[in-house]
């Protein structure tokens, strides 16, 4: 029997990761067979008296300090384009964070991956790249984090021909093995990942519902408060299944404000918005939408 010998030294990051992880989350390993792209399932643990309550969940992938790039996507080696890993990359569905495990100093540094929007809303208009490399520690000093760069691959049949260099950053916070026996510093490890979770957490819930717009960290200074946030405005093209889905979100929200306006006996406001009703796909929504829409239009013209 016998182990690749760089395969071991990974298997002793992750070890030493879930100790630290577990000082102040619940960190669930995945299991080998079912390895895509997370090492571990987590959850914030907080203080409730005596008791420990989960909160914010979020998945993480390790790497030893020094790994090249962390990369999502590329091709086999029997030429067969990894698209599902560009794909999982981009997920919405729970926040997603990079540790860099340096075993000979018994450190973790946490890093966020929100920057992964951008390739999420093809920021580029490029189209999805064959190959995402995620960077940490760049960009350095108090530059500002950003959409990264491209590079041109050798032209391969049926799959894309560029690169994107994604930086996320410097480390959210590095924590020690004798840190994770500090409560206090646990407590300040979570204070300082909530911010940034939650930014992930509700760029999600904005993809998911269509609405083009997210957040993400300008600055990110190791140890120390998210200050500076960006916002980006993605604008599909009209008519394109995500327009399609804007309209059909703006309708929702357009029949929940006019009944909060017949509520509040406002026929002007309601009737300011006649021109936008025209824009939207009322007739095809659930027939709650329409019966409020039409609801509220007739008391305002009665």
């Amino acid at each position: 029997m016998q182990r690749v010998f760089s395969f071991r030294q990974g298997d002793r990051a992750e070890y030493l990761a879930q100790y630290i992880l577990s000082a102040f989350a619940i960190s669930v390993p995945v299991p080998r067979q079912e390895d895509v792209g997370s090492d571990f399932h987590c959850s914030l643990l907080r203080r409730d008296g005596g008791n420990l309550r989960p909160y914010l969940p979020f998945n993480i992938q390790i790497k030893s300090y020094g790994d090249p790039a962390i990369s999502f996507g590329g091709i086999t080696e029997a030429g067969i384009w990894r698209r599902h890993e560009v794909e999982q990359l981009c997920q919405t569905d729970v926040p997603f964070l990079i540790g860099v495990v340096k075993k000979e100093e018994q450190w973790m540094e946490v890093f966020s991956t929100v920057s992964r929007y951008f390739v999420f809303y093809d920021w580029k208009r490029l189209g999805p790249p064959r190959q995402v490399d995620l960077l940490p520690y760049q960009p350095v000093g108090e530059a500002h984090l950003n959409d990264g760069t491209s590079e041109d691959l050798d032209a391969k049949q049926n799959m894309p021909n560029w690169l994107w260099k994604l930086p996320i950053g410097q480390p959210i916070l590095r924590i020690t093995l004798d840190d994770s026996e500090n409560p206090d510093k646990c407590e300040g490890v979570k204070a300082l990942l909530e911010p940034y979770l939650r930014m992930d957490q509700e760029n999600g819930v904005f993809a998911r519902i269509g609405l083009g717009y997210f957040n993400w960290p300008l600055i990110i200074r190791t140890g120390q408060p998210l200050k500076d946030r960006a916002v980006g405005l993605a604008s599909p093209p009209v008519n394109s299944p995500k327009f399609q889905s804007q309209l059909s979100v703006m309708a929702k929200i357009v029949a929940s404000l006019l009944r909060s306006y017949e509520s509040g006996q406002r026929k002007d406001e309601i009737l300011q918005w006649q021109h936008v009703l025209n824009q939207l796909p009322i007739a095809t929504e659930p027939e709650i939408i329409a019966d409020a829409v039409r609801n509220a239009c007739q008391f305002a013209q009665s």
